[in-house]
């Protein structure tokens, strides 16, 4: 049932991806958060400035940080013989491969790196609050019964789920394999901060759903998400929102 805009609030997670990937990175997602732009963040855990990301975490009590689980960038944290079919020449985890790689015993493998990133967070201290994934990995359909096994592992039940509408402007549909583990939370709707803004950010449409994941990648070289955030964006939407963290999901 359609709702008077001044009644239609909605309620936004909005995520950074790739803390602890460099340190420019993490100077942009602190700052963000140091100005209340933004409340969640998920851990690259092998990135190359993610232990100067976890030295600073406890300043920021009010914000969730999550697992941006990864087999698509760096050096993984686990032996790399079993995860060959993923490195390059020079053993860095790289993206691009094809998703038939994914054996059951190159899905253990995985299985085994996720834990070993999972493991680094908490030993660091993390209360992790969600998991998502580097070039959204933990989407793939080999690798969902690994997810989901990760999931009942460590107990993380809020997780990253289906794109809701693409970056092309095209509308997806979620699938119903989030709910495999009755226990999994994700928000009903999810897409990037700007494709959200591209569909309603003139103060004409209003989203039928009331709860949204918005990806973001501040202090990245394709950073838009910081310009946004810093501005009056939520002044051209014809509806309130309010902004969350995962803890709240």
């Amino acid at each position: 049932m359609s709702q008077p805009a001044a009644t239609h609030r909605v309620s936004l997670i909005i995520n950074a991806d790739d803390l602890g990937l460099s340190e420019a990175v993490n100077e942009k997602i602190f700052q963000l958060m140091d100005e209340g732009k933004l409340r969640s963040a998920s851990l690259l855990m092998n990135g190359l400035a993610v232990d100067q990301a976890l030295s600073r975490l406890d300043r920021y009590p009010g914000c969730s940080f999550g697992v941006h689980l990864n087999i698509t960038h760096g050096i993984p944290l686990t032996p790399p013989s079993e995860l060959q079919p993923l490195l390059d020449a020079e053993g860095r985890l790289t993206e691009g491969w094809d998703p038939n790689l994914l054996t059951r015993s190159l899905q253990e493998a995985v299985f085994s790196e996720w834990s070993a990133q999972i493991d680094k967070a908490l030993a660091a201290g993390v209360n992790v609050s969600h998991l998502d994934s580097h070039h959204h990995v933990h989407r793939l359909a080999p690798l969902f019964s690994t997810l989901t096994r990760m999931q009942r592992q460590y107990g993380i039940r809020r997780l990253r789920g289906s794109w809701t509408i693409f970056p092309d402007a095209g509308t997806g549909y979620p699938y119903d394999d989030d709910r495999a583990w009755k226990e999994t939370r994700t928000t009903r709707s999810f897409t990037s901060l700007s494709t959200f803004m591209h569909h309603f950010g003139h103060g004409q449409a209003i989203p039928a759903s009331t709860l949204w994941e918005l990806m973001t990648h501040p202090g990245s070289p394709y950073d838009g998400d910081s310009a946004i955030l810093q501005g009056p964006w939520q002044a051209s939407l014809a509806f309130p929102v309010e902004i969350h963290s995962f803890h709240e999901l």
